[in-house]
């Protein structure tokens, strides 16, 4: 009979990171869930997550999530993160309103920074926590999921090598339901917590991921459209439920956007299409692991991205063994996780995962398309760049 083996909770060569997290919502448990699934990643280094301090205003939700996934404390005050001399890492998945202040208290402290988007409530907001937390040098990253899809990263790799030629046009669409039964709504249909709605709830997903596939944006013309009232009369500056918008990259392409958050009929639908001068690339989150691919003369082909060699197909299990099994958008946001821990980890770079530059200049664009819909013509994006403490006193 074979001798059997004992396993170290700390194997040999391993990071342990701890983790504090802001927030017991949904997001906030998709965070937790995907730091748990994150660790048990194929790839090297090997590490471990240590989930420490959640920070949840509803102690009700936070011990119930707590419990749920093994955090060590539970708070209803975010700065016992930050007053955690053992806490490596910050996720601050609150509201919109409240992603500044600790985000950058979390980083003059000397913690990695993990932030939701949209990055702030306002493009200035988003400077300000983009400047003063690229000042403390700590890992910043803003949580742009879409750029964790394998799909979306083979249409990158593809744009990027030319095999679609020049890019002539990306498109995208963005329906789902947020509205209740009960015709309550969120914190999220607030201007004052959430900051922009369907622009800056939805938009921003594919705004970025235009930025990703594609270039920077440089000029916008908008319409918004505003449906929603607050049942229990709480809620009294509804931002906007939908909105339509043609832009120009800076390379002279086209794009056109389009998001709804009152579309009752969508669980989640979201497409993104670019065209080259080659080929066309198509995506659709409710297909996510599959990337329709058209040629001249030919039609579509579809490409299931999980084949050895494609984006992340040596994350989870090994590759090409038992077919291709598809993933989710558990494993995706996994994924995402793992690019901020292996960064902690090993010290390197995110880029192109995004990080707080990213997170501003999509809230650049995205106030820039408020702002054209309000003046009823095509506005330009007035990009900001920071300029380092170091840098201001040699001026």
């Amino acid at each position: 009979m074979a001798k059997s083996t004992s396993f170290s909770r700390e194997p040999e060569n391993s990071c342990t990171i701890a983790v504090g997290l802001l927030g017991a919502g949904f997001i906030g448990q998709m965070h937790a869930l995907a730091l748990r699934n994150a660790a048990t990643s194929m790839w090297e280094p090997k590490i471990q997550v240590r989930p420490k301090i959640l920070a949840e205003v509803d102690s009700e939700l936070c011990a119930k999530v707590g419990e749920r996934f093994n955090w060590e404390e539970g708070t209803g005050n975010w700065r016992d993160i930050i007053d955690d001399p053992e806490i490596n890492l910050f996720i601050n998945a609150g509201p919109n309103h409240i992603h500044a202040q600790p985000t950058i208290a979390a980083a003059k402290r000397g913690k990695h920074v993990f932030c939701e988007k949209p990055l702030a409530s306002t493009a200035d907001e988003a400077f300000q926590i983009w400047d003063e937390v690229s000042e403390t040098g700590v890992i910043q990253m803003c949580a742009f999921m879409y750029r964790s899809i394998p799909a979306l990263n083979l249409a990158r790799e593809m744009i990027k090598s030319g095999e679609i030629g020049e890019v002539r046009h990306f498109r995208s669409r963005f329906l789902l339901n947020m509205l209740t039964d009960d015709g309550n709504l969120s914190w999220r249909f607030s201007k004052s917590q959430a900051g922009l709605g369907a622009m800056g709830d939805l938009g921003s997903h594919h705004v970025d991921q235009a930025r990703f596939l594609v270039g920077e944006l440089v000029r916008v013309g908008a319409l918004t459209k505003t449906w929603s009232t607050d049942k229990q009369q709480k809620i009294l500056d509804v931002n906007d439920d939908a909105f339509v918008c043609a832009a120009e990259f800076e390379n002279g392409a086209t794009a056109s956007f389009e998001a709804s958050r009152v579309a009752k009929a969508h669980n989640l639908g979201g497409w993104i299409e670019v065209d080259g001068t080659k080929k066309s690339l198509s995506f659709q989150m409710e297909r996510l692991n599959e990337l329709a691919i058209y040629e001249p003369n030919k039609g579509p082909r579809t490409q299931l991205v999980t084949q050895k060699g494609q984006p992340y197909s040596d994350f989870w299990l090994p590759s090409g063994i038992q077919g291709q099994h598809p993933l989710g958008w558990n494993e995706c946001f996994a994924h995402q996780t793992r690019h901020i821990l292996e960064a902690i980890a090993v010290s390197k770079n995110l880029s192109p995962r995004g990080d707080f530059k990213d997170g501003y200049r999509v809230a650049e664009v995205i106030e820039t398309i408020a702002r054209s819909a309000e003046s009823g013509r095509f506005e330009y994006v007035n990009y900001r760049e920071r300029l380092s403490k170091a840098d201001s006193k040699t001026k």
